[in-house]
């Protein structure tokens, strides 16, 4: 298995905003990647203790002992972000050919805006800076260009970057495909609405959108649904989703993607969120990207309602331990969670916390009667 980071480069000129989109990307990266580091260009200078110069030769010594330094951390497993002009084409193809998991984001601006930032005052200077007296190679294969002279925040720039490239960052997502494809084939799961369900109707009004996350059979979809909610209901299960098709159901929409990276397809937006048993069957680097990705998607007012097993319930513990709190039994992948951790996640990403409760009687199935967390969120 790979194992090696992924250097994320920011390049442009000075004034172009890379440091600002560098940081603010890094920041929201390290809360899915702990050992993530991030390196600015002047920075490092100060770091290596200034004894490079700025000719030609030592400018490209200099990006060579950068882009080492990045090499060497991804090789070990960690994440860099990199923000630096780096000036030379030679120096980028070095690095795609050199460093395995390489992504170039050219930050571009107009010249006038450059003029218009002056940062440093380089450019009022006008003499040895990049791009005014001294040549610049214009990146020729970046992974993304992102255009910056104002029309956007750097938060929508970077969540723009991140729609591009999230989906490179987890490293081995759960993937329970085929187990669920089964299991709805075999049309185990009771049709019945869930009593999470039953109690989330009572916080909901008419008319309003919900997403489904992990939606599974459809049977809270269907009982929302019919309530007079406008559904989208997301599933990986290409089997249940394929059943659902086959019905009519008004007022519904079945969508056979990943939810964690895909929870807002169409990009509308949604009144309220629900994830039932679904959080728990997700590792948690794809838990902390999907309540980023809820929060984005949900509008302001709107609710996330969670219910997912805990650290209590009997289940806990069996099987093959995979990572923390998280176990491979019966032939599928689940995570157990911790009530306060779930609500400090959700709180970390702006979610309002209006309830949140671990008991029995939540989900009683046949003779069983776990311990349970339920969980309403709201995005103010």
């Amino acid at each position: 298995m790979d194992n090696k980071g992924t250097v994320y480069f920011f390049t442009g000129l000075s004034g172009a905003g890379k440091t600002t989109l560098g940081g603010l990307f890094y920041r929201r990266l390290k809360n899915t990647k702990p050992n993530a580091v991030y390196l600015d260009g002047d920075e490092m200078r100060l770091a290596f203790g200034e004894d490079i110069g700025y000719t030609h030769e030592e400018r490209l010594r200099w990006a060579g002992r950068i882009f080492r330094v990045c090499k060497m951390l991804s090789d070990q497993g960690i994440d860099v972000v990199c923000c630096s002009i780096a000036m030379y084409e030679s120096v980028r193809a070095w690095n795609r050919e050199h460093i395995t998991h390489y992504k170039e984001i050219y930050v571009r601006v107009k010249k006038e805006t450059l003029l218009a930032r002056n940062q440093k005052g380089l450019y009022t200077a006008a003499h040895n800076v990049v791009g005014i007296d001294l040549p610049f190679d214009e990146p020729q294969h970046p992974d993304l260009v992102i255009q910056n002279d104002g029309a956007q925040t750097p938060l929508a720039l970077v969540e723009k970057i991140e729609q591009q490239l999230y989906p490179r960052i987890v490293q081995d997502p759960i993937d329970n495909t085929d187990y669920w494809n089964q299991y709805y084939q075999n049309k185990i799961c009771s049709t019945e609405p869930s009593p999470f369900a039953k109690y989330v109707s009572t916080l909901v009004d008419a008319g309003k959108t919900m997403v489904d996350l992990g939606c599974g059979n459809g049977r809270d979809t269907i009982y929302f649904a019919g309530r007079g909610m406008k559904m989208t209901a997301i599933d990986l299960s290409d089997s249940a989703i394929s059943i659902l098709k086959q019905q009519s159901i008004p007022n519904t929409e079945f969508i056979c993607a990943d939810f964690v990276n895909q929870p807002d397809p169409h990009g509308n937006g949604y009144d309220y969120a629900y994830s039932r048993f679904t959080i728990h069957s997700i590792n948690q680097t794809q838990e902390r990207i999907l309540l980023r990705s809820i929060f984005g998607a949900l509008r302001h007012g709107g609710k996330f309602f969670i219910e997912v097993r805990s650290i209590h319930d009997p289940l806990f513990g069996r099987g093959e331990a995979l990572e923390r709190n998280a176990f491979f039994y019966d032939n599928h992948y689940r995570r157990f969670i911790v009530l306060d951790e779930l609500k400090t996640g959700l709180q970390e990403f702006g979610f309002q916390i209006e309830y949140a409760q671990e008991k029995t009687g939540f989900a009683p199935y046949g003779n069983d009667d776990p311990p349970v967390i339920r969980i309403v969120a709201k995005k103010p």
